[in-house]
């Protein structure tokens, strides 16, 4: 239970207990038989005094609740804008997370181009010093350009290389 609402439970009790004791205070003028002004006075007076009074509690009991109510209103104002900047710079750090992520998802690509390119550049080059290699051991074997048509066919089988240099 907040302050608040106790302190509106205090003053309709004490609001409901004052009423009543008003109550009998006019129910026993309704009945009395005033025979002067005087007595009339007398009994109008606590009267009078209870409904200041009465009134005098309702209005401080509503300023306290009208004061609670802004205080509650600025913590709840400020725990939205605490939010809103938690989420803003939550936002931003996403943003800047993403970003990085696109730079390096774009830096891998190109390395990955990059190492294609290198290994098939490799590769093609160690095939013909390969290719190479093995024909000039084979042009040893056969030194006659004829020799060399006969090595390189399709329809000859690979020789045996000799011990001839």
């Amino acid at each position: 239970m907040t302050k608040s609402e106790t302190l509106k439970q205090l003053a309709a009790a004490s609001n409901a207990a004052r009423l009543d004791k008003l109550g009998q205070g006019i129910e026993a003028l309704h009945s009395a038989r005033i025979e002067n002004v005087e007595q009339l006075a007398s009994m109008l007076e606590p009267l009078a005094q209870a409904m200041a009074a009465l009134t005098d509690e309702t209005r401080q009991t509503l300023t306290e609740i009208e004061q609670q109510g802004r205080d509650q209103a600025e913590r709840f104002k400020s725990q939205v804008e605490a939010a809103t900047k938690a989420l803003t710079q939550a936002s931003t750090q996403a943003q800047q997370a993403a970003s990085n992520m696109d730079a390096a998802a774009r830096q891998t690509e190109w390395r990955h181009y990059l190492l294609v390119v290198i290994t098939g550049l490799l590769s093609g080059l160690l095939v013909s010093a390969l290719w190479l290699w093995q024909a000039r051991y084979a042009l040893e074997a056969e030194p006659s350009i004829k020799g060399a048509a006969v090595v390189f066919s399709p329809e000859t089988p690979p020789r045996k290389r000799s011990n001839v240099r």
